[in-house]
């Protein structure tokens, strides 16, 4: 027996290199997911809401987490526009940053005076982006373009189509238009006069302008541009405003968050060179900002799909990272059952706001929320309360899973997101935190 323990010891060392061998099998690639203004208390209301106390999201599934600290260079919360210029830099920024600081675009934490995103397309990923709010908006736009004026949306947009990404996927067609022209989803914005839909078809894109066209496209389309609505993919507003207008919280005729990723994914995951994957999720935020739970909470739940897409590819795919975080908790939302006395019997109408003065929040209907059932069968009643109806600077958390996610424990700084992904994307030539 003496003669084969030798052979036994390296064939149990062959067995500790598979994970090893697997991952370099494929290539570096990350996937960030951005769910504006989601605190863990957005999360936990998320939960109770959609899959009980005892149920756990796909969110609740990624292995690594951290606590998030993200103070701006001018403030100790981040806003859209900085937040997404640290992610995109792993620098700090100021609130009003847009992929620049102080008008320059910055030397990124690898040294290079690039985005994360730009220096993927350098190496030969491929890329993409996708947004439930305008193509415009930082959290996804950052990646491409820079500017001194968050405002200025159809310089990002025209920043955006010559990035080429391979992939994009939105809101904002209406700046892609000139003024004076008419859109599928309204008038133009542009005031040089481009047509940026034009000139995104003849560079190559099939440009799509709602779900079912996107879903109608074959598998080899891998360079289109979705144009979804005129800005948002929602109707941003509070329960009453959206009732008064009789429209839903989210527009029909686009895809949602998690469908966008769906398509994305498969065209992508097989490049030999690998891919980044960029999603910002704004519902989340700006329902948050109106202090409307019921939207805000649907908006979440289209996000956590998003996040079951990629932890699945990530569990199939050990050289995939991938990142979930907020830069901020909007609105302050805290789910509890406070006051509502028997759960059998909840209130059939909330009060508007607590003895302090704070709104309360329940279903469109004005009644308190019913969590899904919980290992006993019982749905238990609870309301929101928020804090306010702006960003904050607590509550945040980073969750993640991969090679790159694996710096994600205790509490990081904002600018360590960069540095997850950069290590996702390019292994031991990433810089440290």
């Amino acid at each position: 027996m003496p003669a084969f323990r030798p052979l036994a010891a390296a064939l149990a060392a062959s067995l500790l290199l598979i994970p090893a061998l697997a991952a370099s099998a494929n290539p570096r690639s990350a996937i960030f997911l951005h769910p504006d203004g989601m605190g863990a208390n957005t999360w936990s209301a998320t939960r109770l809401l959609h899959v009980g106390p005892d149920g756990r999201l796909a969110w609740d599934q990624l292995p690594e987490v951290a606590i998030y600290v993200g103070p701006s260079l001018d403030a100790v919360e981040q806003s859209s526009n900085g937040g997404a210029t640290t992610h995109a830099y792993g620098v700090r920024a100021r609130l009003d940053s847009f992929g620049q600081i102080d008008g320059q675009v910055p030397v990124a934490a690898s040294g290079q005076r690039l985005s994360l995103m730009r220096e993927a397309q350098a190496a030969g990923k491929k890329v993409a982006i996708f947004n439930s709010s305008s193509l415009t908006e930082p959290g996804t736009a950052v990646f491409l373009a820079s500017v001194t004026d968050g405002d200025d949306e159809t310089e990002i947009a025209a920043q955006i189509l010559a990035a080429r990404p391979d992939i994009a996927l939105g809101g904002g067609e209406r700046f892609f238009l000139p003024r004076g022209v008419r859109g599928r989803h309204g008038m133009g914005a542009r005031r040089d006069g481009r047509n940026l839909i034009e000139e995104a078809r003849a560079a190559g894109y099939t440009v799509v302008f709602t779900a079912a066209e996107l879903a109608a496209l074959p598998a080899g389309s891998t360079r289109v541009l979705g144009l979804f609505a005129a800005e948002e993919t929602f109707n941003q507003a509070d329960e009453a405003g959206l009732a008064a207008a009789r429209l839903p919280a989210f527009q029909p005729q686009a895809p949602r968050f998690d469908t966008m990723l769906a398509f994305i994914l498969p065209r992508l995951k097989d490049h030999p060179q690998g891919y980044f994957i960029v999603g910002n999720e704004e519902g989340t935020d700006n329902f948050s900002g109106e202090n409307n739970a019921s939207a805000a909470l649907e908006a979440a739940i289209g996000a956590d799909r998003a996040i079951a897409l990629a932890l699945a590819e990530a569990q199939a795919n050990p050289a995939l990272t991938v990142v979930v975080a907020s830069d901020s908790d909007n609105g302050g939302m805290n789910p509890t059952s406070d006051d509502l006395g028997d759960p059998a019997t909840p209130p059939r109408r909330l009060p508007r706001r607590t003895s302090f003065g704070s709104p309360i929040d329940g279903d469109p209907s004005g009644r308190p929320f019913l969590a899904a059932a919980d290992r006993f069968g019982v749905r238990l009643p609870f309301y929101v309360s928020w804090a306010s109806d702006s960003d904050g600077a607590g509550g945040t958390v980073v969750r993640g899973i991969g090679p790159g996610a694996t710096m994600l424990k205790g509490t990081v700084d904002a600018t360590e997101i960069y540095t997850a992904l950069h290590r996702g994307l390019f292994g031991a030539e990433s810089p440290e935190p």
